[in-house]
C-alpha cells in the first residue's frame, strides 16, 4: 500500500505552471511517484477552489484554460479528490458557463446532494437552471 499525501495548492501551482526551477520539478516528481504508484495523492477540495484563486489572480487564467487542467490533473493515476463525483460537474460548469469556481462547486454540490442553494446572488440563480435557487425569504419582522 503507498503512502497518502494530501498536496496544497502551491505544489499543483507548481506543477501545473512550471515557473519555478526548484519546486516546479519538484511537484512534477510528487505526480510522477503518484502516477508510478509509490504515493497516493489527496487533492482535497478546498485546495482546488485555492488552485483556481491562484491561477486566476497571479496567472490570469480563465475557465477555459483552467477547468481542462484542473480535469486532466484528477484523471491522472494515483491522484484522487475526496469529492470527485460532483466536483468535476462544477469544473465542467464553472467552464462551460464561464462562472465564479465557488458557485460552479456549490450548484453541483446542491445538484448532486439533491438540495437547494440560497443566496443573494442573482446572477448564480439565473446562471445555474440545474439547481433551485432562490433568495431567502423576506424577514416578516423587517
Amino acid at each position: 500500500m503507498s503512502k497518502s499525501i494530501a498536496i496544497d495548492a502551491n505544489v499543483i501551482v507548481r506543477y501545473l505552471t512550471g515557473d519555478d526551477p526548484v519546486q516546479s520539478p519538484a511537484a512534477t516528481d510528487l505526480f510522477r511517484s503518484a502516477g508510478a504508484g509509490r504515493v497516493h495523492l489527496i487533492i482535497p477540495t478546498p485546495i482546488i477552489q485555492e488552485t483556481v484563486y491562484v491561477l486566476e489572480t497571479f496567472y490570469d487564467g480563465t475557465p477555459e484554460t483552467i477547468a481542462p487542467k484542473l480535469v486532466s490533473l484528477l484523471a491522472l493515476p494515483g491522484v484522487s479528490n475526496p469529492d470527485a463525483r460532483w466536483v468535476l460537474d462544477g469544473i465542467q460548469w464553472y467552464r462551460a458557463k464561464n462562472a465564479d469556481f465557488g458557485d460552479a462547486l456549490l450548484c453541483a454540490y446542491a445538484h448532486h446532494h439533491h438540495c437547494e442553494v440560497s443566496t443573494f446572488d442573482k446572477t448564480l440563480i439565473k446562471k445555474f437552471t440545474e439547481v433551485s435557487a432562490s433568495e431567502p425569504p423576506k424577514s416578516k419582522s423587517a
